[in-house]
């Protein structure tokens, strides 16, 4: 999956979150996207070098 596909998909999580009136959650989400978007790096290839801890080093991506 591409940086920019996952991105959409985790602002569009968000903003279901966001709909349904959970707090702190859709920020999350939001920030996350962020950095995966502007990420140098495509994130499969972080995942493969790293795997999940590899991914859970991203700024504003917590497990």
């Amino acid at each position: 999956m591409k940086n920019l596909e996952l991105a959409k998909i985790l602002n569009q999580i968000g903003e279901i979150l966001e709909l349904q009136g959970v707090e702190f959650k859709p920020r999350a989400y939001q920030k996350a996207a962020q950095t995966i978007e502007n990420l140098s790096e495509d994130i499969e290839e972080i995942y493969k070098k790293g795997g999940l801890k590899g991914l859970e080093e991203l700024p504003g991506v917590v497990p």
